[in-house]
């Protein structure tokens, strides 16, 4: 079976949303992200982008739902934290796992502003609380393992058009 969509995932700024609109934009694909999503949410119920536990369980796994449906539907890059593991039985999904360095991706993150300045230990608390709340509500595993996915990628010192074109590659090949 060709692909259809593509399903990105990565640790807080392995580049994943660059990544998953480069693509996009490369093969004609649809974008869709669950960080956009959520980054909203938490601006607009004045919360910290780190508490992932102030999100009720249940608008959690409706977006999950929508992304994982758009993912099998086809025509889509999906950009989220969970969408490899959701995707992993799913054929006609490229899953691609991003991964970087950790102090390379604290620089980043530090020098973006997509809701306001994150320091070192809000970047650890967001990732320990995406962990635990996929736990609680999914599966007593790690949701990136490398395991559940077609294409690994470490973006420390790779240029965003070099993944791009992996991705594209890999996309096409099949």
């Amino acid at each position: 079976m060709s692909y259809t969509s593509i399903a990105i995932s990565g640790q807080i700024a392995s580049g994943t949303s660059t990544a998953a609109k480069s693509a996009a934009s490369a093969l004609n694909l649809k974008y869709e992200s669950a960080g956009d999503f959520f980054r909203a949410y938490m601006l607009e119920n004045n919360f910290p982008l780190w508490d992932k536990s102030k999100i009720p369980d249940d608008l959690d796994q409706e977006i999950d739902e929508k992304l994982t449906a758009l993912a099998k539907e086809g025509g889509y890059v999906v950009d989220a934290h969970y969408i490899g593991y959701f995707t992993k039985d799913m054929p006609n999904v490229l899953r691609v796992l991003l991964a970087c360095e950790s102090q390379e991706r604290y620089k980043r993150a530090i020098s973006r502003h997509h809701t306001h300045t994150e320091t070192i230990e809000e970047i650890k608390k967001r990732e320990d609380g995406l962990d635990s709340k996929f736990r609680k509500l999914y599966a007593d595993e790690f949701y990136i393992d490398p395991k559940f996915f077609d294409l690994k990628i470490d973006t420390t010192n790779t240029t965003p058009d070099e993944v791009k074109e992996k991705i594209v590659a890999k996309f096409k090949e099949n």
